[in-house]
């Protein structure tokens, strides 16, 4: 039995009512954490939502080729 790969490692963290974080969950339990990455901030939450999705979907497309946690979805800007 393989290592099991952790379901999302990006996810939504509400800050206020109008601000919504997209972090990079860095522990390998799962567990989002102080520490983790942040992302991405969006102003609406669907917004928020619809990224976070994406990069977990393309995460876990670089986890199948390349191994769990040998690449980022989420780059940091240049």
């Amino acid at each position: 039995m393989g290592k099991q790969l952790m379901k999302d490692r990006y996810y939504v963290q509400i800050l206020t009512v109008q601000v919504f974080l997209v972090r990079e969950c860095i522990s390998t339990d799962g567990e989002p954490a102080r520490g983790d990455r942040l992302v991405k901030a969006f102003d609406i939450r669907h917004d928020a939502d619809l990224y976070a999705n994406e990069v977990n979907q393309k995460q876990r497309m670089l986890d199948e080729q390349y191994g769990h946690w040998t690449r980022q979805a989420a780059q940091q800007p240049v």
